[in-house]
C-alpha cells in the first residue's frame, strides 16, 4: 500500500509538471502568451478550482464531522511556521552582516523614519484591499461546501478529478506567465545572497511545522506538507486534498490563506528588529506580490529584488514540496 501511494504520487508530481513545462514551452515558442485576458482566464479557474474544492469538502462528511479541529490544526499550524521563520531569520542576522560585506548587497536595512509614509488609514485601506481577494476565495469554498453537503454523492467530485483537472490547467497558465515574465536569472547567480534569505525561510518554516506533531495522527510527512505552501493557500491545499487528504488539504488551506493574513498585519511591527529578511520570511511566497507594497514601505525600494526573488523561489518549490511530503 505505501508503495502504490509513493507510485501516484510521483506520478501526479509528474503530471504537474508536465503541465508546468507545457504552458512554458508554448510561451517561448510565442504559442502563447501571458495577456490580460490570460489572467483573466486564470482568475477563473482559480475560483472553479476552489469551488471545487469546498464541494469535495461537502461531499466528505468524515472531515466536516472533524471541522473544528481542522480549525485548530490550521491556526497551529501557521502560528508554528511563521514563529519558526522569524526566529531562524532573526538568529541568521550576522550571516546576512557578513554577506553584506562580501557582497554588494542587493537590499537595504530599514533607515530611521522609513516606513512612515503610510498613514493609519491608509494601511488599513491596503489590508482590507489585500485581503478581499482570499476573503472572496474563502467565500467561494464555504459556498460549495455548503452545496457539496446538500447534493447526493458525485464520485468524480468526491475522489477530486474535477479539482485535479482545473489544477493541470492553472499550471499550464502559470508555466505561460513564468515564460513570459523578464527576471533574469544571470543576475541573481551573481548575487548568491539572495538565496540565502528563502532559504533560511524554507528550513525556518518546516522546523517550525513540525510543532503540529502534538496533534493525534499528524506524522512528520503530514506536518512538513501542511507548512510548505509558504503561504500559497489556492495551491497548497488542493494538492494535499487531491493527494487522498481533504482534511489536511482544508486545514492545508485556512493555514496558508491565514499566514498571508498574519503577515501582512506582522511585517510593519518586525521593521523594529532593524533588518528586513525577517518581515520577507514571514510573507512566505507572497512577498513577491500581495505583501511586496507592505514590505517596500517598511525598508524602501531596495528590498524589491530580494522580496521578488524570494517569492519566486518559493511558489516554485510548493508544487515539488507537498507531494514530496505528502509521501513520507
Amino acid at each position: 500500500h505505501r508503495s502504490a501511494t509513493a507510485m501516484g504520487t510521483i506520478l501526479s508530481l509528474l503530471l504537474l509538471l508536465v503541465f508546468l513545462a507545457l504552458g512554458f514551452a508554448c510561451a517561448r515558442l510565442r504559442l502563447l502568451n501571458f495577456t490580460e485576458l490570460t489572467g483573466r482566464v486564470f482568475s477563473v479557474a482559480l475560483y472553479l478550482l476552489l469551488f471545487s474544492m469546498g464541494l469535495r469538502l461537502g461531499q466528505s462528511r468524515d472531515v466536516l464531522s472533524s471541522l473544528s479541529l481542522v480549525g485548530l490544526l490550521a491556526v497551529s499550524g501557521t502560528l508554528f511556521a511563521c514563529a519558526g521563520t522569524v526566529i531562524l531569520q532573526l538568529a541568521f542576522t550576522p550571516v546576512y552582516r557578513r554577506l553584506d560585506r562580501i557582497f554588494a548587497p542587493s537590499f537595504v536595512p530599514a533607515r530611521p523614519g522609513f516606513g512612515k509614509s503610510l498613514s493609519g488609514s491608509r494601511r488599513a485601506r491596503m489590508l482590507l484591499h489585500n485581503l478581499k481577494k482570499p476573503l472572496i476565495l474563502l467565500v467561494l469554498v464555504v459556498i460549495g461546501t455548503v452545496v457539496g453537503l446538500f447534493l447526493p454523492e458525485i464520485a468524480w467530485v468526491r475522489d477530486g478529478t474535477v479539482a485535479t483537472w482545473i489544477l493541470y490547467f492553472l499550471l499550464f497558465i502559470i508555466g505561460i506567465q513564468m515564460a513570459s515574465g523578464e527576471s533574469d536569472l544571470t543576475a541573481l547567480l551573481r548575487q548568491p545572497s539572495l538565496l540565502v534569505v528563502p532559504l533560511v525561510t524554507i528550513v525556518g518554516t518546516l522546523l517550525g511545522s513540525l510543532g503540529t506533531l502534538v496533534f493525534d495522527g499528524m506524522t512528520p510527512g503530514r506536518a512538513l506538507a501542511l507548512g510548505s505552501g509558504f503561504g500559497w493557500y489556492s495551491l497548497s491545499g488542493v494538492l494535499i486534498s487531491n493527494l487522498g487528504d481533504p482534511s489536511l488539504g482544508a486545514a492545508a488551506f485556512l493555514s496558508n490563506l491565514l499566514r498571508e493574513t498574519l503577515a501582512f498585519l506582522a511585517i510593519p511591527l518586525l521593521r523594529a528588529s532593524g533588518r528586513c529578511e525577517s518581515g520577507v520570511g514571514i510573507a512566505g511566497a507572497t512577498s513577491m506580490d500581495v505583501t511586496l507594497p507592505v514590505i517596500e514601505d517598511s525598508w524602501g525600494p531596495g528590498v524589491i529584488p530580494l522580496s521578488v526573488t524570494h517569492g519566486v523561489i518559493l511558489s516554485l518549490l510548493v508544487p515539488f514540496l507537498v507531494p514530496l511530503f505528502m509521501s513520507l
